[in-house]
């Protein structure tokens, strides 16, 4: 039991640190919220009229949304084919660089709305790859019965970057000068910088190391990764497994986005699951709240415009906490059900009261009330179970390049909605709630029929369940199966060997007693 200890204590501390890429996931997708709404920040990039009153378009703030998620697309599926060259560790650290380039030239920027969008490219190219890949490293060197912990902490990070890009934007708009949208945007160089150090701290997946046939650099980095000596029987056991595995993969040859698609294995299918799982968490809505809840608290006719999107971002934090502790607790399929539903009947009420009462303040309290209904729901639920699912659903072999598709489904959509959601909310106002209700009872279907209960398994015993075609609804009773069908095999060889030797003994005794006779 101390060896588990001992071997668990480095790996979750690493995984933990690299969830900081949460971090700059969170605050660059939600720093624009706060920053449109700064007369600053609107004399710089917005367009004045004949009487000096300046205003940033709806065009505008879903171009420089939406281009971080051009970028995050790209830099999530094309991160996957580079990651299988250079390694995960070495291809997070070029990243995270070329995000640090972009958030300078935002920082930077002076009243060329141009360099605003450059800098939003490069940082999404950043943020694209880092949300694809860490959830690969953490799946792949965190021990199996921490896997849902640190994977979940990524969107907790997430959650700390959303709030605070909230709390600096409240903070910074009381003043007027350039300071009040600088600060926010420099700030996120910070995070980048201390999520490099992380990776320089890191050791390079031993997995990656193993495809390459480097066997002694794999088992010094996962020794390295279990705090144990190199010679630790622990560690002989484990490379073993990778060994097989990695053998195993090698006899099909080079991995290829190709095979993502691919029928064999339900390789196809699971690809399908990572997607759609990402695309759900997408179109909760969440990201448009934080995006554009100051606009949309301004059209629901609430004064505390700022207020109310702190509000919302200590609701996720606080909430996120039982989600990442209910995944490895209570399973992935019962936390997501859940969560749908609450979300669910969230979005109905917030659409309901504020159509029916747009101009009450006790519908206004109704509106918070239930929206934080809404994201508390979020937060413990499909916020971090989405990438727990989409990081352990693949084989090893496959699992950058598939992980890195789901991501890359998960920033195409923030962009759609990036895009699309302003000119809906003006046409629609706060009925814009309904659309996000219906793609949550779509979501709840997709969940309850596709998505199976992979609660304490490891990665191949995952790959077991996907390959025994076991309905997603039967799923949880997979494990306890397989342990039942083996012990009854086991079982029957004993009784088989048993039988044998007892048929052996009969002959024996009686040759002995024929020469004893003879005798």
């Amino acid at each position: 039991m101390a060896t588990a200890v001992r071997s668990s204590k480095k790996a979750l501390t690493l995984c933990l640190f690299q969830s900081l890429a949460g971090v700059i996931f969170g605050w660059s997708n939600s720093e624009g919220g706060g920053l449109f709404s700064m007369s600053a920040y609107q004399r710089r990039f917005g367009t004045c009229d004949a009487a000096g009153i300046c205003a940033l378009s709806t065009t505008r703030q879903s171009a420089i949304t939406g281009l971080l998620s051009v970028g995050a697309t790209i830099g999530a599926v094309g991160s996957g084919t580079v990651a299988s060259k250079l390694g995960l560790r070495t291809t997070c650290m070029i990243f995270i660089a070329i995000y640090l380039v972009g958030a300078a030239i935002e920082t930077s920027a002076m009243t060329t709305y141009g360099q605003i969008c450059v800098a939003r490219l490069l940082t999404g190219l950043g943020v694209g790859a880092t949300s694809g890949l860490v959830p690969v490293f953490q799946a792949e060197a965190s021990p199996p019965r921490y896997r849902g912990l640190v994977t979940g902490s990524f969107q907790l990070c997430v959650t700390l970057g959303i709030w605070g890009v909230s709390m600096t934007n409240w903070g910074m708009s009381k003043y007027d000068g350039d300071v009040s949208w600088r600060i926010t945007t420099g700030l996120q160089m910070v995070w980048a910088a201390l999520l490099l150090i992380g990776f320089l701290f890191s050791p390079e997946s031993p997995r990656f190391l193993a495809k390459k046939g480097r066997w002694e650099a794999c088992q010094k980095n996962l020794a390295n990764l279990r705090d144990l000596p190199i010679d630790d029987p622990a560690i002989a056991e484990e490379m073993e497994e990778v060994r097989a595995a990695t053998i195993k993969d090698q006899e099909r040859g080079n991995a290829r986005y190709a095979e993502c698609f691919s029928p064999k294995d339900r390789i196809l299918w699971r690809t399908m699951i990572g997607i759609l799982v990402q695309i759900g968490q997408q179109v909760t809505g969440i990201n448009f709240f934080f995006s554009y809840g100051v606009q949309f608290a301004q059209t629901a006719g609430l004064d505390s415009s700022y207020v109310f999107q702190i509000i919302l971002a200590s609701v996720n934090v606080l909430f996120s906490f039982p989600g990442i502790l209910a995944v490895d607790r209570a399973g992935r399929r019962p936390v997501l059900l859940w969560g749908a539903g609450l979300m669910f009947a969230g979005q109905i009420i917030v659409g309901a009261v504020s159509k029916a009462h747009p101009d009450s303040k006790v519908a206004g309290d109704v509106l918070i009330a239930f929206t934080c209904v809404f994201i508390a729901s979020f937060a413990s639920s499909w916020g971090p179970v989405a990438w727990v699912v989409c990081g352990e659903t693949f084989p090893i072999r496959l699992s950058n390049l598939c992980v890195t598709l789901g991501t890359g489904a998960n920033w195409l959509f923030n962009l759609i909605i990036a895009f699309a959601a302003p000119q809906i909310q003006a046409k629609i106002g706060t009925g814009i709630t309904f659309v996000w209700a219906g793609c949550l009872a779509l979501s709840f279907a997709f969940a309850y029929f596709c998505i199976p209960e992979t609660k304490g398994m490891s990665i191949e015993e995952v790959d077991a369940l996907y390959l025994s075609r076991t309905p997603a609804f039967r799923s949880s009773k997979f494990k306890a199966d397989q342990t039942v069908t083996e012990k009854r095999a086991n079982e029957k060889h004993y009784a088989r060997s048993t039988h044998t030797e007892g048929g052996h003994a009969k002959p024996s005794e009686q040759s002995s007693a024929r020469t004893s006779a003879e005798v």
